[in-house]
């Protein structure tokens, strides 16, 4: 038995049932629908190199061919699958499909109905990659770069929910009572693109709890392990988020396309955990200036109350000396007006004064002839002295 023919050995009969010793004849469509039951019981994987890759409205037609030998298989893959695969297949490529045979009865032509289709090997894992960023640079996928919300308060994160991944990522991120909504898919393998798109439209879904941003995570791995972010349908899904997203997957050489569309693209779970905490940076800088300045804003209030307070005490301190110079100055000035001299010239005395202004108190202050002046209580008067006693 060769290696060719190993894989399949021992599951199914194809003939037993027909040929044996039949009693009666076929016709050519019972045998066929016999022949097709048969080889359509079990699911096969099949590995070789795309030729004549045709897409067509009606499904994809292509032949894998064998590379040591040259031996062609004609398959099928239908539109349904094919808007499903995320990936640009050529020809030149190595793919690995399951599927199941079959003989189509109108041309009588055997060929292989494709279920799934992976591509296989570095070379057509890479080729692949550079035709899927190429499209996607084009279409300006990779040019957008949304800023994260300042303040997060909600996170969607899809991810495994076990493994190192998710444990660094809640080690890292910050005590900010922020609320964490996990979704787990599978990262790698069939069943991931499937996984990884329903979460992201899960949390796209306006029914589902608001999140301020979205982080898909995995660890790092071969070009092989990381095809599920390297899939046209996951990019696309990712850019089409009404909310920011952060990527982080670790990777050696190639960033996966998923990455290059996200708006914030770090490679481990605790650099996306770092892009989290930042977005509260500003507060938690200024925070302490803030309570300083709060600080200082009430001990001025405080101040200001205490000096208040200290001035209801003196007011009333104050009234009793206004008070009591007020009487002081009633009496100084019923003093000034007892001894004013406006109040003798009032009652008819004058006051005589010598050229110069000085009062004159006494007749030896004068001589005859001399001019002098005398004030009365309206107006004064210039007179000589003809005599003096």
């Amino acid at each position: 038995m060769t290696k060719k023919t190993k894989a399949v050995s021992g599951q199914i009969d194809l003939f037993g049932a027909v040929i044996g010793k039949p009693t009666e004849a076929l016709t050519v469509s019972a045998f066929l629908d016999h022949i097709n039951e048969l080889v359509g019981v079990q699911p096969a994987v099949v590995q070789g190199e795309v030729t004549g890759w045709r897409p067509h409205p009606s499904g994809v037609y292509f032949s894998l061919k064998d590379r040591e030998d040259g031996a062609m298989l004609d398959c099928y893959l239908n539109p349904y699958l094919f808007r499903g695969l995320g990936v640009m297949v050529e020809d030149g490529m190595e793919v690995r499909v399951t599927g199941t045979p079959s003989i189509y009865k109108p041309k009588g032509r055997f060929s292989f109905r494709v279920e799934k289709l992976e591509l296989a090997g570095e070379g057509s894992l890479k080729k692949a990659y550079e035709l899927l960023k190429k499209q996607l640079e084009v279409e300006g996928l990779f040019a957008r770069k949304r800023p994260l919300l300042e303040f997060i308060g909600s996170v969607g994160i899809v991810t495994s929910r076990t493994g190192a991944v998710i444990d660094d990522f809640r080690k890292n991120i910050a005590k900010l009572g922020l609320k964490l909504y996990l979704k787990d898919v599978r990262v790698e393998g069939a069943q991931a693109v499937g996984q990884i798109l329903a979460a992201i439209q899960l949390f796209n879904d306006p029914k589902s709890p608001e999140i301020d941003v979205l982080v898909v995570m995995r660890g790092g791995g071969s070009l092989e392990d990381l095809q599920p972010f390297n899939n046209e349908l996951v990019a696309r899904a990712l850019f089409s988020c009404r909310m920011p997203t952060i990527v982080a997957i670790g990777h050696d050489r190639d960033v996966p396309i998923a990455q290059m569309v996200a708006d914030v693209a770090p490679s481990t779970p605790t650099a996306a955990a770092v892009a989290i905490n930042n977005t509260w940076l500003r507060l938690t800088q200024e925070l302490p200036s803030y309570i300083q300045q709060m600080i200082h804003m009430f001990q001025r209030g405080l101040d200001q109350y205490r000096t208040v307070a200290n001035l209801d005490s003196l007011v009333p301190l104050f009234q009793n000396s206004l008070a009591m110079y007020s009487q002081k100055i009633s009496g100084y000035e019923s003093y000034l007006s007892a001894v004013s001299p406006e109040r003798n010239l009032k009652l008819g005395y004058s006051i005589a004064t010598d050229e110069k202004g000085k009062v004159i108190k006494s007749a030896s202050q004068v001589t005859v002839g001399q001019h002098i002046n005398v004030r009365l209580n309206q107006g004064k008067v210039g007179t000589r002295v003809e005599s003096r006693e």
